[in-house]
């Protein structure tokens, strides 16, 4: 009995020296953790990396790689909320007229995948439509218009069919007022051009995949 306490002592001894606080390295130190940490899937440790990096070397033109990194990380990881703050820092921070449009467009991408996430969040897609919005008005002659275009229509169309089951939900419930409202929220020019076809597939998975 008292050989197992031992042991678990100096297991717990030993844990708590391996996880030692690193600090007061040089910036090549956090920036090859973070890469290191991305290749092997460790995206926290390297994102631990980052907080480390930054708060040791603020002005280090490491940073800005090792950001848009983890935002693609992030990103390819499914972990949409972490891959859009690290876009935006980095738009905010160091976007210019040559890479301001790509970093956006990045953001886009981040709010679509998520869309899977928030399909009945009403609040995230109309935030999403205003993102596309913005982009289209700051970036008009962007190569990625085409896509960016394809979003809205997926976003719209993703809308109206929220809007159309909510209406439904009222007016099985007999409130007409409430209907009427969400009905009227639908484009029903984008839904005449497009003529979407029912699937058995959630329509979230549908705007997915293309």
């Amino acid at each position: 009995m008292l050989l197992c306490l031992f042991l678990s002592c100096l297991f717990m001894a030993c844990s708590n020296k391996d996880k030692e606080v690193v600090y007061n390295q040089p910036a090549s130190f956090w920036y090859e953790g973070i890469f290191k940490n991305i290749r092997l899937g460790n995206l926290e440790t390297a994102d631990s990396y980052f907080s480390s990096l930054q708060s040791e070397h603020l002005n280090s033109p490491l940073i800005p790689e090792a950001m848009l990194a983890l935002g693609q990380a992030h990103l390819s990881n499914e972990e949409y909320i972490l891959s859009d703050f690290y876009f935006k820092e980095y738009l905010k921070r160091y976007g210019n007229a040559n890479n301001a449009d790509y970093i956006s467009f990045l953001r886009l991408k981040s709010h679509l995948y998520a869309f899977k996430n928030a399909s009945k969040d009403q609040q995230f897609m109309t935030d999403s439509i205003i993102l596309i919005q913005e982009f289209m008005e700051k970036y008009p002659n962007s190569r990625y218009m085409p896509f960016v275009h394809e979003m809205e229509v997926k976003f719209v169309l993703g809308q109206n069919e929220l809007n159309k089951a909510i209406a439904r939900v009222y007016e099985k419930n007999d409130q007409k007022e409430a209907e009427q409202i969400y009905k009227e929220r639908i484009d029903s020019d984008l839904q005449e051009a497009t003529k979407p076809t029912p699937s058995k597939v959630p329509w979230y998975m549908v705007l997915l995949n293309w």
